[in-house]
């Protein structure tokens, strides 16, 4: 009689073993929240030193100067604080040239651990030469009785040889079962169950995800456009969705109802169907370009959009690291530029022989009135920026030498958005899309929505670019 045979050790049984043992050799902080070291070094260090001022502030003896309230009410959001009037952080924002701080949305417990990492290396700085210890962050850089990378590299080489071994010993005794006619385990049937564990456990969490993360995404739109493109996104996500529930049921309920039932049954060798494999084909080729021709049209009739003679015309010239605003004067033409002009004087490289850019108008931030067209002219100084505008679903590369445009309408105020997402510190921003440099995020500016009548009582408080106003009220940062 042909003994049973039946696989003890299988390569899959093997590999869940390893992740097991795995668990007790991993750095134990790999899953754990980021330090204040890393905090620092992936946000902070890019503006900021503890010894010596940069783009802000040093950051050596924040803790003096200010308490631990005023601090997490700073790195959370800077704007809030500067826009309820503090002195101290009015002077501190004109004192490094209006250069907006980003809102960090951290913990307490992570704006802590910052605050400790820059006291250590304070600390550090102060009692080691600077030629000595390499940089501000070399002190601590392996500090902590964390494990290295040489070590870590180690336990994983034991481990792959511990892994080996136990195949070896597993093939042996796997070897005498089957001459015995001994079945200890149906591994088919377990690793099946796995799959469907897996399934279950794994829809949960995306299902816990969606609900986390999507307090984050964007509010409604606040242009005409931005519906439809909201439109277009949720039709593909949807699709999208759908199919990658239903292919990953069938793939994990396929293992547990085909798990193998007896000792001798086999998979069915199916080597063609021609039917199967033309609408496995030709049925996501069709939706895919059902999905790609629409966006292709909704994308052109945005963007190759001709403004209208009463659209509210705005030049942004982007710079590292920052924007300027230009609008007509009461001619309603901008004047001509011309990058051999620009200067010390003459940021923006405006023609000064021009007549239409006599009365051009010189805004540190842009007033839109809502539910009028806007066209925006786009040019940039020296790297390509992108000009991005996330609550009207704006977005367009500015790029140095080939000037861009966009042409929206937005269809709500500034207040009215403040009350549909309950934040009245909430504010449009022009931010820029593309990592232009060491400060590019650093790149905003404000927009704001406003009735008509508003709007023209703001025009008419604004400078012309090339005349020096006796009270400036509001200093325009010159790169």
């Amino acid at each position: 009689m042909k003994p049973k045979r039946y696989l003890f050790p299988t390569y899959r049984s093997v590999f869940l073993v390893l992740v097991v043992l795995s668990a007790g050799v991993i750095p134990s902080d790999l899953f754990a929240q980021p330090s204040g070291q890393e905090l620092y070094a992936n946000n902070c260090a890019s503006c900021h030193k503890i010894d010596q001022p940069m783009v802000g502030p040093a950051l050596g003896g924040v803790d003096k100067r200010r308490d631990e309230a005023w601090l997490l009410k700073w790195i959370r959001n800077s704007a809030a604080v500067i826009a309820s009037g503090d002195q101290y952080a009015v002077d501190l924002y004109n004192q490094y040239n209006k250069t907006a701080m980003p809102a960090y949305d951290w913990s307490d417990e992570e704006i802590k651990s910052v605050l400790a990492y820059i006291k250590e290396e304070e600390k550090a700085l102060a009692n080691k030469p600077k030629a000595a210890d390499g940089g501000a962050g070399a002190a601590s850089a392996n500090g902590g009785g964390g494990t290295t990378r040489g070590e870590s590299a180690l336990m994983i080489l034991a481990l792959i040889v511990f892994g080996a071994l136990l195949l070896f010993a597993g093939r042996l005794l796997s070897a005498q079962y089957r001459l015995r006619g001994i079945r200890l385990f149906n591994w088919n049937t377990i690793n099946a169950g796995l799959f469907v564990v897996f399934l279950v456990v794994g829809m949960a969490l995306v299902a816990v995800q969606f609900a986390r993360l999507m307090r984050h995404t964007l509010p409604v739109a606040a242009s005409e456009h931005g519906v439809v493109i909201d439109q277009m996104l949720a039709i593909t996500f949807w699709i999208t969705f759908v199919v990658f529930v239903i292919t990953h049921i069938l793939l994990f309920v396929y293992s547990w109802i085909y798990r193998r039932k007896g000792s001798e049954s086999k998979a069915l060798h199916y080597a063609h169907n021609d039917r199967l494999e033309f609408a496995w084909t030709v049925v996501p080729a069709i939706v895919l370009t059902i999905l790609v021709l629409y966006g292709t049209k909704v994308w052109r009739e945005i963007t190759q959009s001709e403004p209208s003679e009463d659209a509210h015309e705005i030049e942004l010239f982007a710079y590292q690291f920052g924007w300027q605003a230009r609008l007509p004067g009461t001619d309603g033409v901008l004047g001509r530029h011309d990058y051999r002009l620009i200067g010390a004087t003459n940021s923006m490289g405006i023609d000064p022989e021009s007549k239409e850019g006599q009365d051009d108008l010189l805004v540190p931030e842009v007033y839109l009135p809502v539910g009028e067209p806007v066209v925006l002219r786009l040019r940039a100084r020296d790297v390509i920026h992108s000009a991005y505008l996330p609550h009207f679903r704006v977005q367009m590369n500015v790029v140095p030498g080939m000037p861009t445009q966009f042409v929206f309408t937005p269809t709500i105020t500034t207040e009215e958005m403040r009350e549909k997402i309950n934040n009245y510190n909430f504010n449009y921003v022009l931010a820029c899309n593309k990592i232009c440099g060491a400060a590019h995020f650093n790149m905003q500016m404000k927009f704001v929505v406003v009735t008509r009548k508003e709007y023209d009582q703001w025009l008419a408080k604004q400078r012309t670019y090339f005349k020096k106003p006796e009270t400036q009220t509001a200093s325009i940062l010159l790169p």
